[in-house]
C-alpha cells in the first residue's frame, strides 16, 4: 500500500513522508491539522481496548482545532456462511477476485470474522491464491460518537455516504465521523 501511495504521489510531483506504524501506539513527534482513517480501516482493530488506544493516539497527534475523520460501516449480514464476492480489474487481462465468507460472529464483542480468499487471474489463468483470516469489529452510530466524545473530541459531525451532516438512515451506508480536538482553554 505504501509503495502505491508513493508512486501516486510522485506522479503528481509530491514527496510525502510515509510510515507504516501501529495506529494504537505510534509516536512520531509531530502534530497534524487532520488525520483521515479511510473506509473500514478502523474496524480492523478487533478489540475495544485497541480502538480506544488508537483514538487516544490520534487525539495526541492532532493540533488544537485539528480534525479526525473516520469512515466505518455496519456488517452486511450476521449469518454464518454468508458469502460476498467482488472482482477488481488490475490491468489488461488481469483480474483479482475476492470471496468473503463469514465464519464467526461474536455479537457480544461485536466482531465478525471472515475467511477472505483472493485469487489473481491473468488471461483466464489462475496465477496465485491467498487465504486470510479477517476479523472486523462494528459499532453503532451513537456508540462510536460516544467513544469519540469520551476521548475528548468535540463538534462531532456524522455523515452518510459522504453527504456532510446527513445522518445515516440505511445500514448499507458508509458512515463518516468528523471530530474536532478542541483548543486548550487559556
Amino acid at each position: 500500500m505504501l509503495q502505491l501511495a508513493v508512486a501516486n504521489c510522485q506522479s503528481r510531483g509530491l514527496t510525502p513522508n510515509l510510515s507504516k506504524l501501529d495506529m494504537t501506539d505510534f509516536a512520531i513527534g509531530q502534530v497534524y491539522d487532520a488525520i483521515i482513517i479511510p473506509t473500514g480501516s478502523f474496524l480492523l482493530l478487533d478489540q475495544l481496548a485497541k480502538a480506544k488506544a488508537a483514538l487516544r493516539c490520534f487525539y495526541g497527534h492532532l493540533a488544537e482545532n485539528g480534525r479526525l475523520l473516520v469512515d466505518i460501516f455496519l456488517p452486511e449480514a450476521a449469518q454464518k456462511g454468508f458469502i460476498n464476492k467482488r472482482t477488481f480489474v488490475s490491468g489488461p487481462d488481469e483480474l483479482i477476485t475476492l470471496e468473503e465468507t463469514l465464519v464467526a460472529t461474536d455479537a457480544i464483542q461485536q466482531v465478525n470474522t471472515y475467511h477472505n480468499r483472493y485469487e489473481q487471474w491473468q488471461s483466464g489463468a489462475l496465477l496465485a491464491t491467498e487465504l486470510e483470516l479477517f476479523p472486523l469489529k462494528w459499532y453503532g452510530v451513537e456508540e462510536f460518537r460516544l467513544l469519540l466524545a469520551a476521548t475528548g473530541f468535540t463538534e462531532i459531525t456524522i455523515s452518510a455516504n459522504y453527504h456532510y451532516g446527513h445522518y445515516p438512515t440505511d445500514p448499507s451506508q458508509t458512515i463518516t465521523f468528523e471530530a474536532k480536538k478542541p483548543a486548550r482553554p487559556e
